[in-house]
């Protein structure tokens, strides 16, 4: 993930004028470079012609001629864009809205009125999040689909570097790679959760002050994580690929996370585990430290 701002675009699309303005404003004053919309139809063009310069796109739930959840279906029927996040600028903080927009894929939100800081921080999740699926698509790229003719296998990985190197060939052995990469997601909570034991709170403060990625390689360096490792087991079986992920943790609250709920949408991170679940059959078992994926090679 990326803790650079001054290459990415955000487009605003918001049919209010002084709310476009004020967003700009504050993104700008932060480094991001801006573009805008006033509506869905003017967004499409936008997204359709700057869709490689992309990294976030701000979007208003109502706006006349096309509105924000209308546009927000048509980006995810689209391939070469359904991977740019979307943030949800809505008024309609009901679970109801909020259920519609997570299923149609919007994992984040932000209510008006719109706060600086919350603004600031919700952007920055959405960014980081670009840049690691990106950085995950370029590994699919890279590794062709080194598990062809494989069975059985099993596998120790100690750190995210390498856990996102098997996730991408994992991936590669699936029929709809990209869809299923969000394994990744998966074998790096192991990591950084089970094996590291850097909980939800510490993570969301690590992320916003920026030091998550220099705890998790101290914690790595540490001697009493020198041993631990993440358990990768991959067996063909009957036309699917059985994923089972074991960490050396404790477990942990799974069901907690398997869904995103308006309690954590504003958070800086938490999503993984809930958007691997919508595309991929997982099944954790208790106590949490093991999780069973099923993927279907048909």
């Amino acid at each position: 993930m990326s803790e650079q701002s001054g290459s990415d675009t955000i487009l605003i699309v918001d049919d209010e004028e002084q709310m476009r303005v004020v967003i700009q404003r504050i993104l700008e004053d932060e480094g991001y470079s801006c573009l805008a919309a006033e509506d869905g139809i003017e967004a499409q063009e936008t997204i359709r012609s700057k869709v490689g310069a992309l990294s976030a796109v701000l979007l208003d739930w109502t706006m006349p001629r096309m509105t924000g959840i209308d546009l927000l279906r048509w980006m995810k029927e689209e391939p070469r864009i359904e991977h740019i996040p979307v943030i949800m600028e809505t008024a309609m903080d009901k679970p109801s809205f909020i259920k519609e927009g997570i299923e149609a894929g919007a994992f984040y939100y932000l209510t008006k009125p719109i706060e600086r800081d919350v603004l600031l921080s919700v952007v920055k999740a959405a960014i980081d999040d670009f840049h690691f699926t990106q950085g995950l698509l370029r590994k699919l790229q890279e590794c062709g689909n080194p598990f062809a003719v494989l069975e059985e296998a099993t596998f120790r990985l100690r750190t995210l570097y390498e856990a996102e190197t098997l996730a991408a060939r994992i991936a590669n052995a699936a029929p709809d790679p990209e869809r299923t990469m969000v394994i990744a997601e998966l074998i790096n909570n192991a990591v950084e959760h089970g094996n590291l034991g850097i909980d939800y709170e510490e993570k969301t403060k690590l992320v916003s002050e920026g030091k998550w990625f220099a705890e998790v390689e101290r914690r790595l360096a540490l001697p009493e994580n020198a041993n631990k490792h993440v358990r990768v087991h991959l067996k063909k079986e009957q036309g699917n690929l059985f994923v089972e992920i074991e960490d050396q943790g404790p477990g942990f609250d799974f069901e907690r996370f398997l869904t995103i709920d308006e309690s954590r949408l504003f958070d800086n991170h938490g999503r993984g585990i809930a958007i691997a679940g919508s595309s991929l059959d997982v099944r954790f078992v208790r106590p949490g430290n093991k999780v069973i994926v099923s993927i279907s090679l048909q």
